[in-house]
């Protein structure tokens, strides 16, 4: 019984020297590059029933040219080899506290994260990623906002297709428009630089430019400028944002459209240069039938009407130098 029982206690203190040497690796993988002291380290349980393998089994006694890359094979190890132990593994690393108290750190782990799942359709890795893009306890914390968190992940949700992309598109929503439109704002840029081709983005785009509003009825101007500009720069968006220039939808909410008028002109859009001149006319005629009724509303459709034409004299030839078409990605 006393042999039994000591090897029970040799076998508890070699997996728990396991478990240490890897949270370490974790702390040297995920360490930021200023050096600054880091918190106390997690716990090494992982929620699984079964021991991690040891650090040297899962690196395979490989070398490193850079601490990025033996980052980016460690988790494609756990991944690939040890699946039991990858959604805790990501679970105890993709954190508010990381994301309050230790954002170099968790910065880190998304970028590596998101080098080690691209292309695999990782659902486990996209619904931790969304968590950061979609949940309010990240994007709009009220202890600390990290747009550079929030475009690492939004990144890494790209290069995971298509389970990533889904997820991303699905972080715009009205919630999150009323909640916070900055954050929605900062990953429509990571979108639109991109230049992907992917349906379920770009609509997350038009929802964002066009349907959603603020909890008055109203709209964020930036976030509205934002969505166009961005959705412009993805492939055959032209088509889709142009049939929304119509007289109905502009004439019902000129504020919002001056908005919308401003991204055409961030985004160089000439090929929607023929949709600005007929709004033009719409909008001139509605104004002169206002003539005699100022106001609010009047004042607003003045100004929609200054901004298109303004734009449209952008849009001339020799008029600076404007891209091919709206449709080219900007770098």
């Amino acid at each position: 019984m006393l042999r039994l029982s000591m090897q029970i206690e040799v076998r508890r203190i070699r997996q728990a020297a396991v478990l240490l040497a890897y949270v370490l690796l974790l702390a040297i993988v995920c360490k930021p590059l200023s050096g600054q002291a880091q918190p106390a380290t997690k716990s090494p349980s992982l929620g699984t029933n079964c021991p991690f393998p040891e650090v040297s089994e899962v690196l395979q006694g490989r070398q490193f040219a850079t601490k990025f890359e033996r980052e980016v094979f460690f988790l494609r190890r756990v991944r690939e080899s040890y699946p039991a132990h990858w959604s805790p593994l990501l679970g105890v690393n993709i954190t508010v506290n990381d994301y309050v108290q230790a954002p170099a750190k968790l910065l880190r782990f998304v970028q590596a994260l998101g080098v080690a799942t691209a292309g695999t359709d990782d659902r486990v890795a996209s619904t931790y990623l969304a968590a950061i893009t979609s949940d309010p306890i990240f994007y709009a914390n009220t202890t600390a906002y990290r747009p550079e968190i929030l475009r690492a992940a939004a990144s890494a949700l790209i290069e995971i297709v298509p389970s990533g992309r889904r997820a991303l598109a699905d972080s715009f929503n009205e919630q999150h428009y009323r909640i916070d439109p900055e954050s929605l704002a900062e990953i429509a840029e990571v979108i639109g630089k991109s230049g992907v081709s992917d349906s379920r983005l770009a609509a997350a785009l038009v929802a964002t430019a066009f349907t959603f509003t603020a909890t008055n009825g109203g709209f964020y101007p930036r976030c509205t400028e934002q969505a166009v500009r961005n959705l412009l720069r993805l492939p055959e968006s032209a088509p889709v944002t142009a049939a929304h220039l119509n007289a109905k939808e502009v004439l019902h909410d000129p504020g919002r459209f001056q908005a919308v008028v401003d991204g055409l002109a961030a985004a160089r859009a000439v090929v929607l240069a023929t949709s600005l001149v007929s709004l033009e006319h719409e909008v001139a005629a509605r104004l002169s039938s206002l003539t005699n009724s100022p106001g609010l509303y009047r004042d607003e459709l003045h100004n929609l009407h200054v901004r298109i034409r303004q734009t449209v004299s952008q849009f001339q030839p020799g008029h600076g130098k404007l891209g091919d078409h709206a449709m080219e990605n900007s770098k």
